[in-house]
């Protein structure tokens, strides 16, 4: 989201490159608000639910919030009483792999390789310089195990093919503008060995608030972050489909094995094109017939997940693959090369020409 005036909105969307203007950015923070004014605002409500939904309007998780609060008001992911405000800025995302042509797959896409060490360092290397430039100081950073919890929870309700290691961390930083007016960053970070790589990404909430409001509201963001509830109907239709699929895939793939024992080439590709006509007539049906259950849930997480789903041409599976290009090649392994080159074929690339290319189009 792109916001209005606030220190924390300068340095974030400095550092995530949005093209802002910054003398709207540096106008006249809330935070300086008289004080007579702040006086007037009213106090917080009592604790309730508060449903975040989709852009279907489905339900996707609740968070407890003061019943005068709301979500999503137009500028910020919160918003309270007396100018409190609070901002959800988009997730960056790097790939750690000492796999030469993985990390050629990487850059052709455009993804950026990092190597993930710490949270600490990411803070030191990412938010400390960039709030220095505009006379921000980190005033002091703890961890939040029960906000890394609540995270994980979530991935955990989603199906996965097999098991996975991640890690889940989140750090809350708390800092002081150059007026002395304070202000809170909490940092989500995780991270996913994938055996040749690693992926990792962070995202951040910040929190805006005058001096007299600031710790109440430290206090509210904090238990929302933390005691966030996704809707397990919500996920469960989504893992449901995603298991039928995963099903079909694995016994499609083993007729396929079957078939190669015992066929020619010529009948090799016959099987080919007549299982992927079956398995695009059986997912064209179940899409039509499940518009509203099944996409919008398998793009929602795809978008929390920082993934694509792609349909590999040669065998009709499905795969998951990281965001960020146009277009995917795979092979018979499950390995695939991201591309933003219309023209580019791995199949004539002479560092991968020792195995055969499918392209593997971007299901919608």
């Amino acid at each position: 989201m792109r916001q209005n005036a606030i220190v924390p909105t300068v340095f974030f969307l400095t550092l995530l490159a949005c093209s802002e203007n910054r003398e709207k950015l540096q106008g006249n923070s809330p935070a300086q608000a008289p004080a007579k004014a702040l006086a007037r605002a009213e106090p917080n409500g009592k604790l309730v639910q508060h449903k975040l939904l989709d852009d279907k309007f489905l339900e996707m998780a609740t968070l407890p919030l003061p019943d005068n609060w709301i979500l999503n008001n137009g500028k910020a992911a919160m918003s309270g009483p007396g100018n409190v405000n609070v901002y959800m800025f988009p997730m960056r995302t790097f790939v750690s792999s000492n796999d030469a042509m993985m990390q050629a797959a990487v850059r052709r896409s455009g993804g950026k390789m990092r190597a993930f060490t710490s949270i600490q360092d990411v803070i030191q290397q990412d938010l400390v310089p960039t709030a220095k430039k505009d006379g921000s100081k980190l005033v002091k950073q703890y961890d939040a195990p029960k906000i890394a919890a609540s995270n994980k929870g979530f991935s955990d309700l989603l199906y996965k093919v097999g098991p996975m290691q991640q890690r889940f961390l989140a750090r809350v930083t708390e800092w002081e503008d150059k007026h002395g007016a304070p202000y809170l960053i909490v940092v989500h970070l995780s991270a996913t060995n994938l055996g040749n790589m690693v992926t990792w990404n962070y995202y951040c909430h910040a929190l805006e608030a005058p001096k007299e409001r600031y710790e109440e509201s430290k206090d509210i963001l904090l238990n929302a972050l933390a005691n966030t509830r996704y809707n397990p109907e919500y996920v469960r239709a989504y893992n449901q489909a995603e298991m039928a699929r995963e099903r079909g895939s694995w016994a499609a793939h083993n007729q396929r094995m079957q078939a190669n024992k015992a066929a020619f080439e010529a009948q090799q590709r016959a099987f080919h094109e007549k299982n992927d006509a079956i398995n695009q007539a059986i997912a064209s049906n179940y899409a039509q017939g499940n518009a509203a259950s099944d996409r919008n849930h398998h793009r929602f997480l795809n978008y929390i997940k920082d993934e694509e789903t792609v349909r590999d041409a040669a065998d009709g599976q499905r795969h998951q693959v990281r965001s960020g290009a146009n277009q995917y090649w795979m092979n018979g392994n499950g390995q695939y090369v991201p591309s933003n080159n219309p023209n580019y074929d791995p199949n004539r690339d002479p560092s991968l020409n020792h195995q055969q290319w499918h392209e593997a189009p971007i299901e919608e």
